[in-house]
């Protein structure tokens, strides 16, 4: 599956495509992500949910654990697609921590 540009990306996409961006080889879940930037509110399952959509992100569903989980992973067309997304201007709230360039 192709992966599909998306017209917007906001400050909360940036911060999750840059964290994805650190190893784009590693797997991720919503809470990991939540306790790396806990400003963000919660998004960040909705913020994976619509990357997996757009095809920049696989997911894989954890089995034989009692509280299993939904994987995400960047696809090779989402991780250079990422790349040029995390370059996008957008206006970052003072409270909200970007990873340096």
């Amino acid at each position: 599956m192709d992966a599909t540009p998306l017209p917007r990306l906001g400050w909360r996409t940036q911060a999750v495509l840059d964290a994805l961006m650190e190893d784009p080889s590693r797997e991720v879940w919503p809470y990991w992500l939540d306790q790396r930037e806990p400003t963000r509110g919660g998004d960040n399952y909705q913020i994976l949910k619509r990357l997996a959509e757009a095809g920049w992100l696989t997911t894989r569903h954890e089995t034989g654990k009692p509280n299993a989980r939904v994987l995400y992973k960047l696809t090779a067309a989402g991780e250079a697609l990422a790349r040029e997304a995390v370059e996008r201007p957008v206006k970052w709230p003072a409270r909200a921590s970007r990873r340096p360039s």
